[in-house]
């Protein structure tokens, strides 16, 4: 039995630091045939919206603003009343067509918060479906962004693709070695570098590719990277010890690496071990994705998670292929392998009756 087709508005979250280069790219994306159909909510940090005015190519009525702070902090809530507008001038021919939504944040965003008001909110849940989490990345301030402002680190960490903006101010080699630090960092994420603005569609909209449920979902494949040892670092020379109760982080403390378990997962103990993690190390559990074996279920679950938020889970039709290992792979700050290996022991060492489930002692 074939599965539905999906008819909700795919949506993109658009985010990259200050000056990256997000409304020349909104302007050359607007102008492409195949965007007929797409409205833009603009985030404004100030009392008075600017950008919306710069976005050449959007009808005014499919153009959204958010102003007076940024929508993960002070404006939170009004980003699906922009959403249910936007949908609503749709219904009521307003506008010709909504097809696909972005949402371009501030500079100063972080992506967790308003996924997190995407995702959980019933009413957007209906009618739309985030599609990716695209970032912008200035290569000509990369070195001195990426390295000192925290805000710019949870956006590379967060994103599904990465945009390298400004190609043209940096020598070759200087672009080669942002890539390969933007892959180390965030290695599941597609990079390209699109000229003066210049991204192609299905760079941020990517017709399933990152939804479970669609037939041209593909997993990543460092996800499904085969090996038989139960941690396995990714990211070369990452340190074999962090204290979480340090200092603080800073970049230097990422680390990327891969869990991998032989075993099928209660769900109970599986969830109950996430929600561990998540209070344990807050935002710094940058994000985290991968395939799982529940117990007693025969088909493969997918989890995603950016810092304190958990995507829904979804099941697959079925195993991408013979290993049915779980497998999750995180980009963590300030804490990494020795926090996540000694919790292991929740999953490893505990019943497998969910100690709330059994029947009370007499």
């Amino acid at each position: 039995m074939q599965t539905p087709a999906d008819t909700r508005i795919p949506m993109v979250l658009l985010t990259g630091f200050l000056g990256a280069g997000k409304t020349t790219l909104l302007n050359f994306l607007l102008r492409h045939p195949s965007m007929t159909g797409t409205a833009v909510v603009i985030n404004e940090y100030g009392d008075v919206g600017l950008d919306h005015h710069l976005v050449e190519q959007a009808e005014p009525d499919e153009v959204e603003l958010i102003e007076g702070g940024c929508m993960c902090c002070t404006s939170r809530g009004r980003l699906a009343e922009a959403l249910m507008t936007l949908f609503t001038k749709a219904q009521r021919k307003q506008i010709p067509s909504l097809k696909r939504v972005i949402i371009e944040t501030t500079g100063l965003a972080e992506p967790g918060p308003i996924l997190s008001q995407i995702l959980r909110a019933p009413q957007l849940a209906e009618r739309f479906v985030l599609d990716s989490v695209v970032t912008l990345v200035d290569a000509a301030n990369a070195g001195t962004t990426v390295e000192e402002i925290d805000i710019a680190q949870k956006q590379i960490a967060s994103a599904d693709t990465l945009l390298i903006t400004k190609s043209d101010l940096v020598d070759d080699a200087a672009l080669t070695a942002l890539r390969e630090q933007l892959k180390g960092l965030n290695p599941d994420a597609e990079v390209y570098v699109p000229k003066k603005g210049a991204a192609l569609p299905d760079w941020l909209f990517t017709n399933g590719r990152r939804r479970p449920q669609s037939a041209d979902f593909a997993l990543s494949p460092l996800i499904l990277k085969a090996d038989s040892i139960r941690l396995l670092p990714v990211t070369p020379g990452a340190p074999d010890s962090v204290d979480p109760w340090g200092d603080g982080p800073d970049w230097n403390d990422i680390q990327t690496f891969s869990l991998i378990l032989d075993e099928p997962v209660p769900a109970w103990k599986l969830f109950g071990w996430l929600d561990f993690l998540r209070s344990l190390t807050g935002a710094d559990l940058l994000r985290f994705k991968g395939i799982v074996n529940i117990q007693g279920q025969d088909k493969p679950t997918v989890l995603h998670g950016v810092q304190n938020l958990l995507h829904p889970a979804e099941e697959l039709p079925d195993w991408p292929s013979d290993d049915h290992r779980t497998r999750l792979v995180f980009i963590t700050r300030g804490w990494g392998q020795e926090t996540v290996r000694n919790t292991l022991a929740y999953l490893q060492d505990t019943p497998n009756e969910d100690p709330l489930l059994k029947p009370a002692t007499p």
